[in-house]
């Protein structure tokens, strides 16, 4: 039997969130991080099957293939794109099995779109549901309980076209212990975190290594929730890492900011060469962060700790929201202050939107709040439009804010202002510090695709050759700092171009000393934010 596993592209081509989430024919296709759902699903099949492995960013899908099932995972970016993936092929009599995050999260989108389904993870029922493959007895749908990570399999990257992928991914953990109302991660992995060994671990971290990677993502919800945990992994990535011959790699995950009031942790994370964390600032209002349970936040200055974890070595990205029910009008220029204070060059702006089966969603169900938006699918709802009505503000003027705040933020002006904050605060790397590390050269697509990034924003914007020139001699005064400041000016590229590209990005209004929210002007989410709440206004 052969079985068509297929990783989505995303389903919103105006997103822009950055162009390393995007197919781009430039560079034949890539993507910033290999997909580790679709390799673990091929690596839980027994090897009378056999698993072709497609992601949709890195090469086009054959809806022709001699295979005798497909297969499709989706997350919440994904599942537009895999509901129209899931048709074609049944169109042409192929029997299509969904699951992912999304088939969790919202099981009734998907029924009757496919021929079965597994809703949780496969891991505990991989057994049952291969069997039932193999004998053509699939059940229109399978219920998988949380996973004993320890039992999960390493993912089959020898399947996977992982040479046109920038980094690798390893996961070491699934859920969080937090409780935000608005996030749906903790709906389908759960609130209690499950390990894999620092065994598993180790040995997936060198078979990254063994592919060529020098960049490895620790896909995990929340790294440091368990800190005993996470210190017995960072001692053997300090014990792995430029050692027995080995060059150093870089490492990013997730985590919470409140990290960054452990000074030993920051240090053993920038020993073991975990060097950039994304973190959900969210909103430095006390009133909001209390309204959506972001607790790990509470009474912090979040400035100060992202200033603190660059000073150990460990880079943050930051994601930022807007839309609480504390917010008024004047909240995207607090933002944005906010938002200019911080040491990072690049980041996430989105509005508060309730994703479908969080305590947010069932808020506003509750109180009669969710829009009936006829172009949004269930569950699906996107980054810069809120999916609810405001308390104090319309959803126009909340999306009018938005995209004030990122041009400003995201200005080449702006960005010349946090790059001197940052590298005034930046560490060498680890590997310069060890005389016997070396770093592991970039792999060939990267060095391909950050040639198209400057290209690209070369061509966007005519203030960026000055960008590219001072960067560069800022790293050049500040010798040790030159690679990291240089690879967050690309993610900065990556996402400037990809923002400006999508609309959200406006040369205009960046330079508006406040949000235009009573200017007349075009822009087809406005149009259409306006046009279906004045449907159901009438």
């Amino acid at each position: 039997m052969k079985m068509l596993l297929i990783a989505p592209g995303r389903g919103d081509a105006d997103s822009g969130e950055s162009t390393f989430d995007a197919y781009d024919a430039a560079v034949d296709g890539v993507e910033m991080m290999s997909s580790v759902a679709v390799a673990t699903v091929a690596a839980l099949a027994p090897p009378s099957i056999e698993m072709v492995l497609v992601n949709e960013m890195l090469q086009p899908i054959d809806f022709d293939a001699d295979v005798d099932v497909v297969g499709i995972t989706a997350n919440v970016s994904q599942a537009r794109r895999a509901l129209v993936i899931a048709d074609l092929f049944r169109q042409r009599g192929k029997p299509v099995v969904m699951g992912g995050p999304h088939v969790s999260l919202v099981p009734q989108l998907f029924e009757g779109r496919c021929d079965s389904m597994v809703v949780g993870e496969l891991e505990p029922i991989a057994g049952t549901f291969f069997s039932d493959m193999l004998h053509g007895r699939l059940k229109p749908r399978y219920d998988g309980p949380a996973a004993d990570m320890t039992q999960s399999p390493a993912p089959r990257w020898d399947l996977y076209l992982h040479a046109k992928a920038l980094s690798g991914v390893v996961q070491t953990s699934r859920g969080c212990p937090f409780k935000c109302t608005f996030c749906d991660v903790i709906q389908f992995a759960g609130n209690k975190q499950r390990h894999k060994t620092t065994g598993q671990f180790i040995s997936e971290v060198q078979q990254l290594y063994d592919l060529g990677f020098s960049s490895i993502f620790i896909a995990d919800d929340n790294f440091s929730a368990n800190k005993k945990v996470a210190r017995a992994l960072l001692t053997e990535m300090k014990n792995w890492n430029g050692a027995e011959g080995r060059e150093f790699v870089s490492f990013r995950t997730q985590m919470s900011i409140n990290m960054s009031r452990d000074d030993a942790f920051l240090d053993s994370c920038y020993d073991a060469g975990l060097l950039t964390v994304f973190s959900g600032l969210e909103t430095s209002d006390p009133a909001a962060l209390a309204e959506c349970e972001k607790r790990s936040n509470q009474r912090l200055n979040l400035v100060e700790q992202c200033e603190k974890s660059i000073r150990h070595g460990v880079q943050i990205e930051p994601s930022l929201i807007v839309g609480f029910d504390s917010d008024d009008k004047s909240v995207f220029e607090r933002q944005l202050k906010f938002a200019m204070a911080l040491p990072a060059l690049s980041g996430r702006m989105s509005a508060l939107v309730a994703p479908a089966a969080t305590p947010l969603f069932a808020d506003m169900r509750q109180q009669g709040r969710l829009v009936a938006d006829p172009r949004v699918v269930e569950g699906i709802p996107e980054s810069y439009i809120s999916n609810f009505r405001l308390a104090q503000m319309s959803r126009a003027e909340l999306y009018i804010g938005l995209r004030w705040m990122i041009s400003r933020f995201f200005d080449p002006d702006s960005y010349m202002i946090r790059m001197e904050n940052l590298a005034n605060l930046l560490l060498p790397p680890p590997w310069i510090a060890k005389d016997q590390a070396r770093r592991r050269e970039p792999r060939p697509v990267a060095v391909k695709y950050a040639a198209t990034v400057i290209q690209n924003a070369l061509r966007a914007d005519d203030r960026m050759k000055a960008l590219i020139e001072h960067t560069q001699a800022t790293g050049r005064r500040r010798p040790g700092i030159g690679g990291r400041l240089g690879d967050a000016m690309l993610r900065y590229l990556a996402t400037f171009t990809a923002l400006q590209d999508g609309g959200m990005y406006d040369r205009a209004w960046a330079a508006m000393p406040e949000p235009p929210f009573r200017s007349r002007f075009r822009d087809k989410r406005l149009d259409w934010i306006r046009h279906v709440d004045e449907v159901l206004v009438h």
